[in-house]
């Protein structure tokens, strides 16, 4: 009955073409485009299933990263409206297509299916959290982590400083702007998903990672939404 009720006074627009029923129609759906070439999260370049290129490879730095989706058109909107408003029924919708393009990944399945792995989501600071009254990283990471059938660390970095946000700054000014700003709360021997929505330049992937492998996790893979 609820729902219903909130279907008739907030209804369903599809984010594509703006028909009523669905945050997505089965049309705009198949629109969203897939990142068919996977890249080194270290140097940007093509990499056989997103992992680090053995040149490429540091002692803090990234193992491997798997991106699915397109950054652009309908998939931008999908995310504006989760980071903003997080509407449980979208993210439902678009975590089964995510997923399902994560489970052919056999690189990224390896990962997953190891005895030890948990999910972490990149952190907000807590002023931002409250301003916003929720991270849609953690929300998402949390169900992911569900579906995976893998553990959920909600607490294990923390971001110590409320830096100027990275969608505002160029290339090298994101770099800098993240150093330094994420701790580790807890320690932990898992090895470690991150979780963000949408991978950009990797600045702040990669200063979570170094945190990490500072503190004793072995290997840390990025996981994201869409590039």
């Amino acid at each position: 009955m609820f729902k219903a009720l909130q279907d008739f006074i907030f209804p369903r627009v599809c984010l594509g073409c703006g028909s009523w029923g669905e945050y997505l129609c089965s049309d705009c759906l198949n629109f969203i485009r897939t990142n068919d070439h996977p890249i080194c999260p270290v140097c940007a370049k093509p990499a056989v299933f997103g992992i680090t290129h053995p040149s490429c490879r540091k002692p803090l730095s990234l193992d491997g990263l798997t991106s699915v989706f397109v950054y652009k058109g309908v998939l931008k909107r999908v995310i504006a409206k989760l980071k903003y408003q997080f509407v449980t029924d979208l993210a439902e919708t678009i975590l089964e297509l995510f997923l399902t393009f994560c489970g052919e990944d056999k690189a990224f399945t390896k990962f997953v299916r190891q005895k030890d792995v948990c999910l972490v989501a990149v952190p907000l600071h807590w002023q931002r959290k409250n301003w916003r009254g929720f991270n849609q990283a953690e929300l998402l990471g949390r169900m992911i982590a569900q579906k995976l059938g893998i553990a959920f660390n909600k607490d294990l970095l923390i971001r110590t400083k409320n830096s100027v946000p990275q969608v505002k700054l160029k290339k090298e000014e994101r770099q800098v702007n993240v150093r330094g700003i994420f701790k580790m709360k807890n320690k932990s021997l898992f090895d470690t998903l991150i979780f963000d929505d949408v991978w950009t330049t990797g600045a702040t992937m990669r200063e979570c990672a170094k945190v990490l492998k500072r503190n004793g996790v072995r290997k840390v893979w990025g996981l994201t939404l869409a590039r």
